[in-house]
């Protein structure tokens, strides 16, 4: 990994590569050829129009690593204040009272993200803008979809073009064929869809309450057709929720999706922590079911499904992989 240095600064910044888009990790990919190497550091306050943002640092002194941002963004750099969205980053700035020229804004807002405002020293990797201009633009690579989900996260995630920064939950959602066909089979499963049903007519979404309780009963329900694009714009009839993976219930560190025996559960990704969550009511993870693992000697451990070892089923293991009794005897 590559590490730069600030003029007067005693900071090594190492410079990892960027991670690769997964549903975990959700970051944009650079556009073609550009990668981690073409990155150089600069406190905020020289970071010039047309350079491209892709990374923040971890506190020092001393080494710092690289935070690449989930999208990176060509910097069009101006002075704090007169946002043109009045945007609740520099809303939140303004309220706290302090000096405009100790931050500056490094892109500003606009209908989908706040302003990027940060400290005029903070250390940011950039490509250069004479650098950048010789691979493909930004927008060259797919948007970064935003994910939603039903019923704090029992179904989903679904895949949608970014919402506006001033998305509300009833608003619909633009998502492709495919994302239509799960969320239409997964919403007659859901406490938001519980008094829905779905069909397909051709390449149009009906989606209809049940006739028992509907206020115009003339009238079949949710037609949804596929606009020139070819995708689908569904809502208004639950409230959509942002989805996230949620965090270990008992180190708060970030989770990774697994699935066992058909269930959708979620491990922590602390390296010395082994608890699985439904992600739900902690309460639920008694239900999880049982999995085993293989460690670096070939022993088999029994855990149970929250990731506490099994001690009698990881005994019972190790009795049925020992010596037959009969050979130990015939010996």
């Amino acid at each position: 990994m590559p590490e730069r240095t600030l003029p007067g600064s005693t900071d090594q910044f190492v410079l990892a590569e960027r991670p690769a888009l997964t549903l975990t990790d959700r970051y944009r990919p650079l556009p073609d050829g550009m990668d981690h190497t073409h990155l150089t550091v600069v406190p905020a306050h020289q970071v010039g129009t047309g350079d491209v943002v892709a990374a923040f640092f971890t506190d020092g002194p001393g080494t710092r690593y690289a935070e690449h941002v989930p999208e990176a963004f060509t910097a069009h750099p101006r002075p704090l204040g007169s946002c043109p969205q009045e945007c609740e980053q520099c809303e939140d700035i303004s309220t706290r009272g302090v000096a405009a020229d100790r931050y500056v804004c490094l892109d500003p807002a606009d209908e989908k993200t706040d302003c990027v405002v940060v400290f005029r020293n903070t250390p940011v990797a950039i490509v250069p803008a004479d650098t950048a201009t010789r691979f493909p633009p930004l927008h060259s690579t797919p948007p970064l979809a935003d994910l939603f989900t039903l019923d704090d996260g029992e179904h989903g995630p679904y895949e949608a073009l970014p919402a506006p920064r001033a998305f509300g939950p009833w608003q619909p959602i633009s998502v492709s064929r495919a994302t239509a066909e799960q969320i239409a089979a997964d919403l007659p499963h859901t406490d938001a869809g519980r008094h829905l049903t779905c069909h397909w007519l051709h390449d149009t979404l009906l989606i209809a309450s049940d006739p028992r309780l509907r206020t115009d009963p003339g009238r079949p329900g949710r037609l949804i057709q596929p606009d020139a694009d070819g995708r689908y714009r569904i809502g208004g009839l639950w409230a959509w929720q942002e989805w996230s993976t949620p965090p270990c219930p008992d180190c708060s560190t970030a989770t990774e999706p697994v699935d066992v025996e058909g269930e959708r559960v979620w491990r922590c990704t602390a390296a010395d922590c082994t608890r699985r969550t439904y992600g739900t009511d902690p309460d639920d993870d008694d239900d999880l079911p049982p999995y085993t693992e293989t460690d670096p000697d070939g022993a088999t451990i029994a855990y149970h499904g929250t990731g506490e070892i099994d001690i009698e089923a990881t005994a019972e293991l190790a009795a049925q992989d020992g010596p037959d009794e009969d050979d130990q005897d015939a010996e």
